[in-house]
């Protein structure tokens, strides 16, 4: 006797025929075992809203990552920590209300404009990094092209070919 598992949504207990691999169940869409997916096309492009806190409270980050091996092409705007593992061809902004820090790891590449907070990179860059009054932190694996603008710099031994950028202290009133 040939019996292959049935994975629908059906309700247990239901004295219901079985579906038949092929067809679409009310509840879903059944596959039978060892078949291919139907191809289908989604009505509209499915929104990522990756809500993972970092901290506590209101007031917690949402910290992203992008991966080893994956690419996203497209400009970004960031509200906490970000860590570059794949490629990037885009820019990464931070949010108007939000301090971000974005480390590009030794794997990391992006091509286009960094502009955050705190910048580390141990990887590929190719655009302006603007920290403003922010950090930028250059390691010996750090391949930067471009801009680098910072209120604070720290290099150790990367391959740097890049106008560097001194910004302006801010006044403060007494």
């Amino acid at each position: 006797m040939d019996t292959q598992p049935d994975f629908t949504d059906s309700q247990q207990g239901t004295d219901a025929e079985p579906a038949s691999p092929d067809a679409p169940s009310s509840n879903g869409l059944t596959v039978g075992v060892g078949k291919a997916m139907p191809p289908t096309l989604p009505a509209h492009l499915p929104v990522l809203d990756a809500q993972l806190p970092v901290g506590d409270g209101e007031t917690a980050a949402v910290r992203s990552l992008l991966a080893e091996g994956m690419q996203f092409v497209g400009n970004a705007t960031l509200r906490g920590p970000f860590s570059v593992a794949g490629q990037v061809e885009g820019n990464l902004t931070q949010a108007h209300d939000a301090l971000a820090s974005i480390v590009v790891t030794e794997t990391g590449s992006v091509k286009g404009d960094i502009t955050a907070h705190r910048i580390s990179v141990m990887g590929h860059t190719d655009g302006t990094l603007d920290a403003g009054q922010g950090e930028v932190s250059l390691h010996d694996t750090a391949d930067v092209h471009g801009v680098v603008r910072y209120g604070r710099i720290q290099v150790n031994g990367a391959n740097l070919n890049a106008t560097l950028e001194r910004a302006a202290p801010t006044r403060r009133a007494d």
